[in-house]
């Protein structure tokens, strides 16, 4: 593999799309985005490429561009294949933001694929280790989908455990709200939910008012409107702040 006549800074790309992120302006994310990869492309800077394409895969999945997320993905994928990363733990991480794409394109039978090959690649990790938490979340998601609920029961349940133990707030509030919408006690799933969004531990910034709009609908859903409220306020006084 050709070394690249110049490398992108990968890291400022990354920085500036959070801020863009954190700001709640998803147009700006993804043109900055683009821009980059085909900066990169220019340079012939694969490695780049292949992060750049990650995050689109992220970024596609959330505007709910099936066309552009589904490019991205199969542009990943053939990146991880001609670097040979497909099977080393990086690898797996982008295995895991492709196949969550391809799940929220309803393509659940190729993300669940995505899913068992990831977890190999995740198989020397510690039990406790947070890649793995993403990984169990995202395939109870799958499970879900296909209408395995008690398989998405013990894999939300188990991300939950981890996401606890590395005092990871946020994802820990949401594995616990798909928990609470796949098992009978959704309530005290609920309530567990809302005390990561309470804690005084719990960094109030753009991924916390993303997180807290991604799952207020659960609250409002349960019966308990005044929840769901109260998060969209938290999250809408978040964004005004950036």
């Amino acid at each position: 593999m050709p070394m690249p006549e110049r490398k992108i800074d990968i890291a400022r790309v990354i920085a500036q799309s959070d801020h863009l992120f954190n700001s709640g302006s998803s147009a700006a994310v993804g043109e900055h985005l683009r821009t980059a990869l085909a900066q990169a492309r220019e340079f012939g800077d694969q490695q780049a490429e292949l992060t750049i394409s990650s995050e689109l895969m992220g970024h596609y999945r959330m505007a709910g561009d099936r066309e552009q997320g589904l490019k991205a993905v199969n542009d990943g994928l053939k990146l991880l294949d001609e670097l040979q990363l497909r099977s080393t733990v990086s690898g797996g991480t982008i295995l895991i933001n492709g196949a969550t794409a391809l799940l929220a394109f309803g393509e659940t039978e190729k993300a669940l694929a995505l899913y068992n090959e990831a977890y190999i690649c995740y198989e020397k990790l510690a039990d406790n280790d947070p890649l793995l938490a993403a990984l169990f979340n995202n395939m109870a998601s799958a499970y879900a989908a296909l209408g395995d609920l008690e398989s998405a029961g013990a894999y939300y349940l188990a991300a939950a455990y981890i996401l606890k133990a590395n005092h990871n707030l946020m994802d820990q509030a949401v594995a616990l709200v798909n928990l609470a919408r796949v098992e009978s006690d959704g309530k005290k799933y609920l309530d567990e939910a809302m005390a990561c969004f309470d804690s005084p531990e719990a960094v109030r910034d753009g991924y916390y008012a993303h997180t807290a709009k991604k799952c207020a609908g659960a609250f409002g859903e349960s019966g308990r409107s005044d929840l769901q409220q109260e998060l969209e306020k938290r999250a809408k006084v978040i964004y005004e702040r950036h």
